[in-house]
């Protein structure tokens, strides 16, 4: 049984628009209206907004076997591999997908238990692609897992899942799946405080959003000034659209480079947002300096968290969020 592409996105989370062709459909994770101001403004970061981190198929099924397929697979980053993450019934059971990205295309089945089993499937962070095909048993039942929450993510490179090969290995995804929740995953590698990064077009009705930008600020801004103002214009925008729900903000982590000199130095860029988060009612700082070793073995790049990081990432977030 081939299921449709209104059945597909029927079991989709951290989907705001989809594109559905005869040859498939393509699961946005924010609004097209929202990934074009944003490539008007940074062609790069625009082509990164349509890639699929945080977004999943989620489900139960009595299928005997689980099909997908993909093609048109598009890199958004520098990073030239791609793998969506399969998980059984809360095991991760494959990685799907290319180390060096060449084929951009591909199919994977799997055979379930018997009774009824829940299907995960993490789309790749890192790339854009199209679904061509999900086929389950004929007759077989098939209905989307309800998360309990759901929440709205801002922030740069970390929040988007560089270097996290395995999509499920993110922060963002980890905190998902232990939260049950749904996320709308906002991030954009490189980007930095911008009243611009905000879709003030919808309310998403989010449980709890979560903001973590400040590292790319503290390296790019030109001056302490334009550092202040353009994270006070990110959160004057971003508040209206919360007003009753808690806003979690990360402070940047340690990154390999923090000594340098800068107009702002990296204590005093993250001390300043800080500072001006704690000017609304309903922000809270997670500050994670004590969750993450100041150690390159926990870094891709000296940036990036690998694996190890991530982990630890996941579990300082958790410890501090309270929903």
């Amino acid at each position: 049984m081939k299921l449709n592409n209104e059945q597909i996105q029927s079991l989709a989370l951290g989907v705001a628009q989809t594109l559905s062709t005869q040859d498939g459909i393509e699961l946005y994770r924010m609004k097209t209206a929202q990934a074009e101001r944003i490539m008007n403004f940074n062609s790069n970061f625009g082509k990164r907004a349509y890639c699929t981190a945080g977004i999943r198929l989620d489900f139960y099924t009595d299928s005997k076997f689980f099909t997908f397929s993909y093609d048109n697979a598009q890199s958004t980053s520098s990073r030239v591999w791609y793998y969506f993450t399969l998980f059984i019934n809360g095991e991760e059971t494959a990685l799907i997908g290319e180390e060096n990205a060449t084929a951009c295309a591909g199919s994977y089945r799997v055979e379930l238990p018997g009774g009824k089993n829940r299907i995960t499937l993490f789309f790749p962070n890192l790339f854009r692609t199209r679904i061509t095909g999900v086929e389950l048993s004929d007759g077989a039942f098939f209905e989307r897992v309800t998360p309990k929450r759901r929440l709205v993510l801002h922030g740069d490179s970390i929040t988007h899942g560089y270097d996290a090969k395995s999509a499920a290995n993110s922060y963002a995804n980890r905190v998902a799946y232990a939260l049950d929740a749904e996320i709308f995953n906002f991030a954009i590698g490189g980007a930095m405080f911008n009243m611009r990064m905000v879709d003030t077009s919808t309310d998403y009705n989010a449980d709890a959003v979560v903001v973590a930008y400040g590292s790319n600020d503290w390296n790019k801004r030109p001056t302490k000034q334009a550092f202040s103002e353009n994270c006070s214009k990110f959160f004057e925008a971003l508040m209206p659209l919360h007003k009753n729900v808690p806003v979690f903000v990360i402070l940047p982590i340690w990154r390999f480079d923090c000594q340098k000199e800068r107009p702002v130095a990296f204590e005093d860029a993250r001390a300043e947002i800080a500072r001006i988060a704690s000017g609304y009612e309903n922000t809270r700082i997670i500050d994670l300096s004590k969750d993450i070793p100041q150690d390159l073995a926990f870094f891709t790049d000296g940036l990036h968290p690998n694996d190890d990081c991530f982990a630890l990432y996941a579990q300082g977030v958790l410890k501090q969020i309270k929903l």
